[in-house]
C-alpha cells in the first residue's frame, strides 16, 4: 500500500483538556461495529454504564448525548471510556480523529482535519509551501475501488498543477484562485463530453507560464466590480445560513455579517473599503489562505474519480476559502485586529460546522450548478475582487 501525507502530518498531538474546543461535542459519534461488539462484553459497573448510553438510530449505533456533548465527556474535557478501558477502548472514530483517509486502490491519502483547532494551528502556522510525502508499505490492498484508471491518473496530475498554481507566491493570491477555476472549469467539460484524453492539452496549457500569463490578463476585465462582488456575497452568505449547523446559535457569525454591511446603500462604501484595508493589514500572513486552499484540494479534489464532478470539489475549496475570509473581515472589523487565534477559531468552526456534515457538501455541490451566486463568473468576481 502507497500512503501519502502532507509534511506536517506527524506533528499532530492532541493536547486534551488543554484544548479550547472538544471534539467530543457538537455531532454524534458513530460507534464501529468491532468496538460496539467489545462494548456488549465489557463487564461490571461501567460495562453496563457503556450499554445504557449507547443508542440506535437509522441503523448505526452512536454514543448518547447529554445536551450536545457526547456521555463519556467528564467535566475535565476528559474522556471516561479512555480512562476505563485506555485507547484500545475507543471506537474507530474517535482513535482516528482528526485524522481522516481516503483510498484509491492502492494508495491511501491521510491527512489531519481543519475541524480540530490544534491540526487548524499545526495547518495555519506553516509558512512554508506544503509538500506531499509519499511512502509503500507492507501492507496489502484489501480492495480495489471501482475506479475509472483514464480518469484517476489524469485527475491525479491535474491536481499536481492545481497545487502548483495554488502555490506560486508570484501570482496574487485571487489571480490563483481564478487560474484553477478556469483550469478545472475546463477540464470538466472535457469529462463531461467523456474526452477524458483530450484533458492533456488543457494540462499543456496550464503548465504553461506565458499561457498563465495571458490569462490573467483576461481576468482585469473582472476588476472594479465591487458592487456585483458586494451582492453576490449577500447571496452566498443567505446560502449558507440555509444549511445545517452543529448549534442554532450562529456560531459562525453570519448573522453578524449580514446585519454589519447588508442595511443600507451607504454599506457598499464600508465593506469595500474595509476589505482593503483587511488585505493590507493582512498582506504578510496571506500564506495562511493559501494553506486552507491547498488543505481542502488535497482533502477533496481526488472524490472525483467516484462522482468525475471535480469542478464541484474546486468550488467548494474556493467557496470554503472565501466564507472563512468574509468572516475573518468581519472578526478584523469587530476587534480593529486579526490575530493568529482569531484565523484558528474562524477555521476550525467552519469546518466542524460546514464540513463535517456530509449533507451540507452534498447540498452545496448541488447548487454549484444551480444557483447564480454560483456561476463561474460569478466566483472569478468574488475572487477578484476579494
Amino acid at each position: 500500500m502507497k500512503v501519502r501525507t502532507p509534511d506536517y502530518f506527524n506533528e499532530f498531538q492532541c493536547i486534551a483538556d488543554k484544548c479550547e474546543d472538544t471534539c467530543c461535542a457538537g455531532w454524534g459519534i458513530v460507534i464501529d461495529n468491532d468496538s460496539y461488539k467489545k462494548y456488549l462484553s465489557i463487564e461490571g459497573n461501567f460495562g453496563e454504564e457503556l450499554r445504557n448510553k449507547i443508542i440506535n438510530e437509522e441503523g448505526e449505533n452512536l454514543f448518547l448525548l447529554n445536551g450536545d456533548r457526547c456521555s463519556f465527556l467528564n467535566e475535565n474535557n476528559l474522556c471516561d471510556i479512555y480512562k476505563e478501558l485506555g485507547s484500545n477502548g475507543l471506537c474507530y472514530t474517535c482513535r482516528q480523529y482528526p485524522r481522516y483517509l481516503e483510498e484509491f486502490g492502492n494508495l491511501r491519502e491521510i491527512g489531519i482535519s481543519l475541524s480540530c483547532p490544534e491540526a487548524a494551528r499545526i495547518i495555519l502556522r506553516r509558512k512554508d509551501k506544503v509538500e506531499f510525502e509519499l511512502i509503500e508499505n507492507d501492507e496489502e490492498v484489501s480492495s480495489y475501488n471501482d475506479i475509472n484508471p483514464n480518469i484517476y491518473i489524469n485527475l491525479m496530475q491535474c491536481r499536481k498543477i492545481v497545487f502548483n498554481i495554488l502555490q506560486d507566491r508570484e501570482i496574487d493570491l485571487k489571480y490563483r484562485c481564478a487560474l484553477i477555476l478556469n483550469f478545472i472549469n475546463e477540464v470538466q467539460e472535457k469529462i463531461d463530453n467523456n474526452d477524458i484524453n483530450s484533458i492533456k492539452d488543457i494540462k499543456d496549457k496550464y503548465i504553461n507560464k506565458e499561457y498563465l500569463s495571458d490569462i490573467i490578463s483576461s481576468f482585469k476585465m473582472f476588476n472594479n466590480k465591487s458592487e456585483e462582488k458586494y451582492l453576490n456575497i449577500y447571496k452566498v452568505i443567505n446560502t449558507f445560513k440555509d444549511l445545517k449547523h452543529i448549534k442554532p446559535n450562529d456560531i459562525l457569525g453570519l448573522e453578524n455579517s449580514l446585519r454589519y454591511f447588508w442595511r443600507n446603500e451607504e454599506d457598499i462604501n464600508i465593506y469595500s473599503s474595509l476589505n482593503i484595508d483587511f488585505n493590507r493589514y493582512y498582506i504578510e500572513n496571506e500564506y495562511k489562505f493559501e494553506q486552507i486552499l491547498v488543505y481542502y484540494i488535497y482533502r477533496y479534489f481526488m472524490k472525483a474519480v467516484f462522482d468525475y464532478d471535480v469542478l464541484a470539489k474546486v468550488k467548494f475549496a474556493l467557496i470554503s476559502f472565501i466564507i472563512i475570509k468574509e468572516l475573518s473581515v468581519i472578526r478584523y472589523f469587530e476587534n480593529k485586529e486579526f490575530l493568529d487565534e482569531d484565523i484558528v477559531d474562524i477555521a476550525h468552526i467552519y469546518s466542524k460546522d460546514i464540513e463535517h456534515l456530509e449533507e451540507n457538501v452534498e447540498v452545496l455541490q448541488e447548487l454549484f450548478e444551480t444557483n447564480s451566486e454560483f456561476t463561474i463568473e460569478n466566483f472569478i468576481i468574488n475572487l477578484i475582487n476579494c
